[in-house]
């Protein structure tokens, strides 16, 4: 055999040793292994970006001492309470009182200036001294806080909202927002969303697209007794013969119509093409026990009389006590003292049985109750408004002067 032959015999039997060498045990493998895997197994790239909140300045705090109008205020007690204010240009910011109305910090979340001509207003809701939740005209997004908005975090939503929103709240973690897309046709495209973590994240429930439940007419309000049972009231302008209270009982997912009854005293005026009917103002006590408001304005005679009704249940819907009610927006302390607010002040103290005249005003008024005779009120006459209180049921009123100081937020 030849000195070459020997040399690659002897090749041969050292490669086929370390091929038959048992692998390395992990603590003393000298490189990192590597097992091929299917291309079907490798993880894929995800398929949507993390969510950031779109670029461009903050809106600026009020600095100390700027001259404010308030256009909505929401207290929690008799010195804890929340308001929508602008200054000198209009932009709607979220201010809040220690100290019952009379200093303000401005605690308005960084929301990105409008690169556009889009009108920065905000609707919002507010559960106690720390917790809100707020949207802006113009954003695909809401804003929430939980330490009085020191601190606000941003969650996505699918859509932007473009004519404006509607909260309802059970409780500082259950939340739900009616986001107006769009109107044309009677028709006010609608997306409906749910919190169950104080505002971190939102589930879309209904979708405009697909939804036919509650597409149709303005909300004009939204009660939930707990997580899952829910009433939604409508304004149905006279388009509508029928009057309908929407019902959930599974969270918002689905909406059941119930039709109500004619009051006795009008029996024709849904069927009436001179009415326009719309129901408002709903209160639940339980999931069986709540009231609603109907309002119908009739055109007779270049007249314009307005019939209002309070509806109330104590069986779901079964069977409904209807009464005779001053115009108004209708405010509940209780099961039984309720006011009728108008330029013309109404108090029931049986349930909307009866009422009695407090008194007249010469403004109109956004009003914030904490009790029976503890109010603060944004009055407004002829696009001036003041900041008004009650500590007696709407007998009389003092003007408070508000005044921002130094703002708590962090930027």
């Amino acid at each position: 055999m030849s000195k070459i032959t020997q040399t690659l015999l002897i090749l041969f039997i050292i490669l086929l040793a370390g091929c038959n060498r048992p692998p390395p045990t992990q603590g003393n493998t000298p490189f990192p292994t590597f097992t091929p895997t299917n291309e079907s197994e490798q993880p894929r790239p995800p398929t949507e970006q993390p969510w950031q909140l779109p670029e461009g300045d903050p809106i600026p705090l009020f600095p100390a001492g700027k001259k404010i109008t308030l256009h909505k205020i929401e207290m929690i007690n008799q010195l804890s309470g929340w308001s929508i204010a602008v200054s000198d240009i209009d932009i709607e910011h979220i201010l809040r009182t220690e100290d019952g109305g009379y200093k303000w910090h401005d605690v308005t979340p960084p929301q990105p200036l409008a690169d556009t001509g889009t009108k920065l207003t905000v609707n919002g809701a507010f559960w106690d001294e720390g917790t809100a939740w707020v949207s802006y005209n113009g954003s695909d997004f809401v804003w929430a806080t939980k330490d009085g908005g020191v601190t606000w975090q941003a969650a996505p939503l699918d859509y932007e909202t473009l004519s404006g929103s509607l909260f309802s709240v059970h409780d500082g973690n259950h939340a739900w927002m009616f986001q107006f897309l769009d109107a044309g046709m009677q028709k006010v495209y609608t997306a409906l969303y749910r919190t169950s973590n104080g505002g971190i994240s939102w589930e879309k429930l209904l979708d405009p697209y697909t939804d036919i439940s509650i597409q149709a007419f303005d909300k004009t309000g939204a009660v939930f007794i707990n997580p899952q049972d829910g009433w939604l009231t409508r304004d149905f302008r006279g388009v509508q013969p029928q009057v309908e209270l929407n019902l959930t009982q599974d969270g918002g997912f689905t909406w059941e119509a119930l039709y109500i009854p004619e009051p006795p005293s009008a029996p024709e005026i849904f069927s009436n093409p001179s009415c326009a009917c719309g129901l408002y103002d709903p209160v639940l006590f339980s999931t069986l026990e709540g009231s609603v408001h109907l309002s119908c304005s009739c055109y007779e005679d270049d007249q314009q009389p307005e019939w209002d009704y309070l509806y109330r249940t104590n069986d779901g819907g079964e069977t409904w006590e209807i009464w005779e009610a001053p115009d108004g927006d209708f405010t509940y302390i209780n099961d039984q003292i309720i006011y009728a607010l108008s330029r013309d002040i109404y108090r029931s103290e049986d349930g909307g049985e009866s009422w009695q005249m407090v008194r007249t005003v010469n403004w109109d008024g956004q009003f914030s109750f904490i009790d029976r005779d503890t109010a603060w009120i944004v009055a407004i006459n002829d696009e001036e408004y003041a900041l008004v209180k009650t500590s007696n049921g709407c007998d009389s009123f003092i003007e408070i002067k508000p005044e921002v100081i130094a703002s708590q937020s962090i930027r």
